[in-house]
């Protein structure tokens, strides 16, 4: 995908119509319609809580509490005394270095100087100007340590003899690794420093060397005990699980009828939500969210084509839509036959197909604002019709669409079970598990029934809805792909009556080509149509092109110079795109065909021109390209010359069929002919293996190619 400039204003449009439809639609619900309650008055009506709610700002302040009273897990670094040995040693290596480097430089500026003036005086390198040569060879980025110390310390350094300087080095090293051998926290690091300083003062060191080695033993001693956040956040998070929410439980009374309502009915109200679930903020809410999902679907439209921006925004609006009004009906049967009917949603059912139509990204946007407006068309009844539960069930069938890769749902009914229905299903499982149902109880085999019944459906729906929307939004959809490899087909008629060598030239490049696309697990049907039709250029002058040449044909090329010759060879790759773009090909089909000879070389040619004319110019005999965008191109790009080559031959052998496809591969390789096409060294090797066994039983006999390989006079 190539990043777009400028939205389509159509697509704009869209998002912007399906923003309003999807506000007038649910807005209504969310309109205020509070409960009417006051303290010290009487209830109007028994109130029950209608779910089973926890306090969250008790429960949160109990359970963060605990987790900050839990003691912090410290792990010991045995490593930490190796890396800072390793620090000091490196450090003094790249001392001496400098300093050797430095006086070396100085010495040949030295005797440089003497051999025009024999009064040349020896200027021996300062500590400032090795402090600068220091930082200049050392970068900060690849020795952070050697930036843990300042100028001062470094012309210090430099300014004692190199004996001196390694004796410091000597003295601290043991001194560091004794105490890094202890367990080192921050809270008793001053004195391990302190201990290491106080072995410098009963050595042999004098002033000078102390305060180097008081400042190497304080910049290399570290805590080697450090807090492991992993372990340290299990505590933590056991330490809250450990807390008991605070919960008003589902059933549970809240005030009787023509009881004095008081404060703490206030409270459980609000915890409960009722007090302010209809408020105007829930109307804002909606807001935020459907803007949100705006803008995040205009900056995914942003990284598609124009000509594509309309065609995904009308698919991703459309399908949300649809979700939205099942959503709506959901609602409706909900508050007159019961609850749990909110778990039917098909709720894989939009991530399926735009995971298979225009990308993932898109997918897992739907499967978020799908739960987050499922909140929304079921908010008057928050409680009875939706719970945790089924905004799981909902979030996760539609990120577990996502988890399938994007090939026909046809081909993938395994893994959409497996991760859309089974995974989803146990997930959905352990929600119920965690809020208590018992598997005594109907309500809990409800539950269950009806995600399998609500996932079962969205990947059937999905599966039927497949065919018609291949057939709308793809221009290389099973159907057509069906439609165009039908002999039938006027280009494919025209190119069997025009030319038969071309003809069959093609049919054998497509077994072969799909054949070894579908080793290394390619588009195999795409592939092979596309073969049918990557050689329909040839139909503007067949009979320059060898394969369609009679026995005894005098060849037009014998009469045509070799870049006269070469700009016919060359123009029926250009003629194949246009005759295809005015049939309205996919353009897959255009790729290949633009794409299967790459920027190769047309060596018969060139060498002609080459003897002929000496500065003959190498890239006026090479294909303009592009080169092979994608694996099947580049398969293609290899079956097309292998099938051409083998049929040129003699007598080949399965031997001599390996040679020449080896051969072959490594030279477009070598060529850098698959350099934009994510291709690997072994699939290369699986293409080989599999055009080897396409080959072995072709026996055609036709121009042997030359030595080098080049091509025949008027073969392409």
């Amino acid at each position: 995908m190539q990043n777009s400039v400028k939205w389509r204003k159509s697509a704009v449009l869209v998002v912007i119509l399906f923003t309003a439809v999807l506000i007038a639609a649910v807005a209504w619900i969310t309109l205020p319609n509070p409960v009417a309650v006051k303290v010290n008055t009487p209830a109007a009506e028994t109130i029950i809580a209608t779910q089973t709610v926890q306090d969250q700002p008790a429960t949160a302040q109990a359970r963060k509490a605990a987790a900050n009273a839990v003691t912090p897990v410290y792990s010991y670094d045995a490593s930490i005394s190796s890396k800072q040995q390793d620090q000091l040693v490196r450090l003094q290596k790249a001392l001496t270095t400098t300093e050797n480097q430095e006086t070396s430089a100085a010495q040949k500026k030295y005797q440089a100087a003497s051999a025009k003036d024999a009064n040349a005086v020896y200027v021996k390198p300062t500590p400032a100007k090795m402090t600068t040569a220091f930082r200049s060879a050392y970068a900060k980025g690849d020795y952070p340590y050697f930036y843990q110390f300042s100028d001062s310390f470094y012309k210090s350094a430099f300014a004692v003899t190199a004996k001196d300087r390694d004796a410091v080095f000597a003295t601290v090293a043991p001194a560091v690794e004794r105490q890094l051998q202890e367990r080192l926290t921050n809270s008793n690091l001053a004195a391990a420093k302190k201990t290491a300083t106080a072995e410098l003062s009963t050595s042999d060191l004098t002033t000078a060397q102390r305060r180097l080695g008081t400042t190497l033993i304080a910049q290399t001693i570290i805590p080697n005990q450090l807090i492991n956040e992993t372990k340290t956040q299990a505590k933590q998070a056991q330490a809250r699980l450990q807390v008991d929410p605070v919960e008003i439980v589902q059933g549970q009374v809240i005030v009787q009828q023509g009881q004095i309502v008081d404060n703490t009915v206030i409270h459980q109200l609000g915890v409960l939500g009722l007090t302010k679930r209809r408020a105007p903020w829930a109307l804002f809410g909606l807001l935020v969210l459907v803007v949100v999902q705006a803008i995040a679907l205009l900056a995914l439209l942003r990284q598609y084509p124009a000509a594509s921006q309309r065609k995904n925004a009308l698919l991703y609006s459309g399908l949300m839509g649809l979700a939205v009004l099942v959503m709506l009906g959901l609602r409706f049967l909900a508050k007159t036959g019961g609850g749990n009917l909110a778990m039917l949603l098909p709720a894989a059912f939009v991530p399926l197909l735009l995971r298979t139509f225009i990308g993932r990204r898109f997918a897992l946007l739907a499967a978020l604002m799908q739960t987050f407006l499922a909140f929304f068309v079921f908010y008057s009844t928050t409680g009875t019709l939706f719970t945790a539960a089924t905004a799981i069930s909902y979030l996760t069938s539609g990120v577990l669409a996502v988890m399938v890769q994007r090939k026909r749902l046809n081909d993938e009914a395994k893994l959409v079970a497996f991760w859309v229905l089974g995974i989803n299903l146990f997930l959905t499982l352990s929600t119920l598990l965690l809020q208590g149902a018992r598997f005594t109880a109907l309500t809990t085999w409800q539950s269950l029934g009806f995600v399998v019944v609500g996932q079962v459906l969205g990947y059937v729906l999905a599966l039927g809805a497949t065919p018609y929307l291949e057939m709308i939004w793809q221009d290389d959809s099973v159907f057509k792909l069906n439609k165009l490899s039908d002999p039938n087909d006027p280009l494919l008629r025209e190119l069997m009556e025009k030319a038969p060598g071309t003809y069959h030239h093609s049919m054998m490049v497509a077994s072969l080509a799909s054949n070894a696309v579908a080793a290394i697990g390619g588009r195999t049907m795409l592939t092979r149509v596309a073969c049918y039709y990557h050689d329909v250029g040839k139909l503007k002058k067949p009979l320059y092109f060898t394969e369609n040449q009679p026995a005894g044909f005098d060849s037009p090329h014998n009469h045509l110079t070799a870049s006269e010759s070469v700009q016919i060879i060359f123009a029926h790759v250009t003629d194949g795109v246009a005759m295809l773009k005015a049939r309205h090909m996919p353009q897959f089909i255009i790729d290949i065909c633009q794409q299967h000879h790459g920027t190769t070389l047309m060596k018969y040619f060139y060498h002609e021109a080459k003897e002929a004319d000496p500065s003959t110019k190498e890239s006026d005999y090479r294909y303009d390209g592009p080169k092979p965008q994608t694996i099947e191109a580049a398969v293609v790009n290899i079956a097309d010359t292998c099938e051409a080559a083998v049929r040129s031959m003699k007598h080949p052998t399965q031997a001599s069929i390996q040679t020449f496809v080896h051969n072959i591969t490594n030279e477009r390789l070598l060529d850098g002919q698959f350099d934009e096409a994510p291709i690997t060294v072994e699939q290369l090797r699986q293409v080989e293996a599999s055009l080897v066994g396409g080959l072995t039983s072709t026996f055609y006999t036709r121009i042997e190619y030359p030595k080098d390989d080049a091509p025949a006079k008027g073969e392409a």
